[in-house]
């Protein structure tokens, strides 16, 4: 009998216990009063998406509430797979976002990699981001004009490595203006975009595909020429989109930077979030300091961002003979 209620009155303090640490433990959701929030940056400081998150994080922050944090943290690592793959894999309670892009985050999965993460099932805050791809030739170069490019024999990309959104974009580019029957080469030994843009000047191949922004300071000092931009409507003066010249499948292609949280976010904080997303990126002094950061806003709210993704699948799924390893033996 004395064993029967000694296990009872254990039985009931475990209750009890279990209780409290109910009652303790911290909410999954809405209640972001003190929180301290990382936006992880799947690369090394010093690039644009660091540039983008240190920007940005101080007014989203400002726009969260009462003594909320909000911190980045880089983690590099597989070519940005790492962090991508730490937010994915996070508890889904807004205590961690990450920084994605459009198509680099993509381009694995649609060539069929192994990756630990489904952008499609992240749950999308908002697109800071969006930059058209221009194409581009050397002021000196003999080809003056899309026709040019296209007529030519022996075309050259100069881009960065195999995996990589500059080189994908190059790709598509390449099959979109029907140039693969040429066998084009694709010099892909850079490390970043600005290194292979100062190898276009040089001459260490004829084309290039490149970000507007990046491209923009080359254009203007007369080192570059640019021939055809992607979207809807130009944004160089003079220069024809690729719609304009008779590409509409190439008018999609940009590289857009958005943020994100863990699949299966609480509707609730999700909606928190997203609102002081929207909130932060119309702040006025967020917009001074983008400007500063030579940021290129092109806001998106989070379930325009999520409908972009899914959308981005099918686009690169067409492509997707065209962005085999260029090097492979």
């Amino acid at each position: 009998m004395r064993r029967a209620k000694s296990g009872m009155r254990w039985f009931r303090l475990l209750a009890v216990m279990l209780v409290s640490t109910v009652a303790c433990a911290p909410p999954d959701h809405a209640d972001l009063e003190n929180a301290t929030i990382s936006i992880v940056i799947p690369y090394r400081p010093g690039g644009g998406f660091d540039r983008a998150v240190r920007a940005f994080a101080p007014y989203f922050a400002r726009q969260l509430g009462a003594n909320v944090t909000v911190l980045p943290e880089n983690v590099p690592g597989a070519g940005g797979r790492r962090g991508a793959t730490k937010v994915y894999r996070a508890h889904p309670n807004g205590m961690t976002l990450g920084i994605f892009n459009l198509p680099g985050f993509v381009l694995p999965q649609v060539l069929g990699e192994k990756v630990d993460y489904d952008l499609r099932e992240l749950s999308w805050i908002g697109r800071l981001e969006s930059q058209y791809y221009v194409l581009l030739v050397s002021a000196t170069s003999d080809l003056k004009s899309l026709q040019d490019v296209r007529a030519a024999e022996g075309i050259s990309f100069v881009s960065t490595g195999y995996g990589s959104t500059a080189l994908a974009a190059s790709q598509i580019v390449a099959g979109g203006l029907g140039l693969t029957d040429k066998d084009p080469i694709f010099l892909a030994g850079y490390a970043g975009t600005a290194d292979y843009l100062v190898g276009l000047i040089r001459g260490d191949g004829n084309v290039a595909v490149a970000p507007v922004s990046t491209a923009l300071k080359y254009i203007e000092s007369g080192d570059l020429l640019p021939l055809a931009i992607a979207g809807e409507v130009s944004e160089l003066e003079g220069v024809p989109t690729f719609t304009d010249l008779g590409f509409p499948q190439l008018a999609p292609l940009d590289i857009q930077r958005s943020i994100a949280g863990p699949p299966g976010m609480d509707a609730e904080l999700l909606h928190k979030l997203r609102a002081a997303f929207s909130r932060a990126i119309a702040d006025p002094d967020f917009i001074e300091a983008a400007r500063n950061a030579r940021l290129d806003l092109k806001p998106l709210e989070g379930e325009a961002a999520a409908v972009e993704i899914a959308e981005s699948y099918s686009y690169y799924e067409a492509f997707k003979t065209n962005l085999t390893n260029p090097n492979a033996m």
